[in-house]
């Protein structure tokens, strides 16, 4: 066969693909307008039909829903028995249509629609048609579909950001997995800010001479998890909300000679372990906050000069409690508040020796007359409700 003659054949086989597979969508919904699962007790005939023929269960199911729109839709069920659109299309069209509201003005909006679908069908791909088919109103029926797909659009974008979510979850391999589900404009927005590090010219532009060379070849989603992290490291602490008293910034604890030496760990201040060569690397671009301890490992201090705790000295109690100080409380120290042991209205200094960091919950208890406070040897505090 010639290259002409290999590539009609191809196009003729998908047309006759689409034909048999238009067949077999009209022989589905006539089998279960017959029940004919009902012989072998099948729960219905789409489960029947899964099972004999070893489909996906949830893939026929699918497919006998399309089969029983299509039964609804002559005139997409002949053009997809004309190989003229394929199974795909159908979906889209039946989809639309079968969601249009049951209040339209016109009772011809439906056929109009479709019909304006199946135009379009013969010159999109799935996908594009489907964007299309969102504002098919706007089309068929200007003078209802604008003010209908604005609603709709806005129901949509509510309904998208109260279910918004993310997950992350470390695997135990020195990796974080995650996922998440955001607005579309988000996502987008997240896109570029990725496709800006994942570009093949930034990558050679900040890949050393020991990376490897032909960035452009590695998969994508490889580019994408480059660009993520850099995004991330590149971000300003100073433009985030505050997140317990400081900016959301991670702290890297560090020992200055394992700072300098070839070898070493750092920790964050969660107890993850991180190498020392990942800390000098961050290191270059982060702020360095050297914590300057004393023979007992004391915090300078700011005495009365202050009511508040400083942002140093938050850093500092994350560093030495990490957590809330009361017993059994394991609240990291970002998400608690830092607490004066000896009221500062009392007199009490704002320094080290007297700031203790309690979680929201047991801060409210300290503060609460009808519990008494013990100071345990280690450090803790723990609550009893006085009698």
């Amino acid at each position: 066969m010639s290259d002409t003659e290999v590539a009609a054949t191809l196009l003729e086989a998908t047309r006759l693909r689409t034909q048999v597979e238009a067949l077999e969508l009209r022989l589905a919904a006539e089998a279960d307008r017959r029940q004919v699962g009902d012989k072998v007790g099948a729960t219905d005939t789409a489960s029947w039909w899964g099972h004999e023929t070893r489909q996906d269960r949830p893939a026929a199911k699918r497919r006998m829903r399309l089969a029983e729109s299509l039964d609804r839709h002559a005139p997409t069920s002949a053009a997809l028995a004309e190989g003229a659109i394929s199974v795909d299309h159908a979906q889209v069209i039946t989809d639309c249509v079968d969601k249009l509201p049951d209040d339209l003005p016109d009772p011809t909006i439906p056929e109009r629609a479709e019909k304006h679908l199946l135009n379009e069908a013969l010159d999109r791909d799935p996908k594009s048609l489907a964007i299309l088919a969102k504002h098919v109103l706007t089309v068929v029926a200007p003078e209802i579909g604008e003010e209908r797909n604005a609603r709709a659009l806005e129901r949509e974008e509510r309904e998208a950001r109260a279910k918004a979510w993310l997950t992350m979850c470390p695997d135990g391999k020195g990796s974080v997995r995650g996922k998440f589900s955001i607005l579309t404009l988000h996502g987008e927005m997240l896109k570029k800010m990725l496709l800006a590090f994942a570009a093949p010219k930034h990558q050679a532009a900040t890949k050393t001479e020991d990376s490897e060379p032909e960035v452009e070849r590695r998969p994508s989603p490889e580019r994408m998890g480059d660009a993520f992290c850099e995004l991330l490291e590149r971000l300003s602490a100073d433009k985030l909300p505050q997140l317990g008293g400081l900016n959301a910034s991670v702290v890297v604890l560090i020992d200055y000679t394992d700072l300098q030496s070839d070898t070493g760990r750092a920790t964050l201040e969660s107890g993850e372990p991180n190498s020392a060569s990942l800390a000098r690397r961050m290191a270059c671009e982060a702020a360095l906050l050297p914590a300057v301890l004393g023979r007992k490992s004391e915090l300078l201090d700011l005495g009365r000069t202050a009511r508040l705790f400083s942002g140093a000295q938050r850093r500092g109690l994350a560093i030495t409690q990490q957590t809330c100080t009361a017993v059994g409380c394991d609240w990291p120290a970002h998400l608690c508040h830092a607490h004066h042991d000896d009221s500062w209205l009392r007199g009490g200094k704002t320094d080290m020796r007297n700031a203790r960091l309690l979680c929201p919950r047991h801060h409210a208890r300290i503060h609460d007359p009808r519990y008494e406070t013990t100071h345990h040897p280690d450090g803790g505090v723990s609550f009893h409700m006085r009698t």
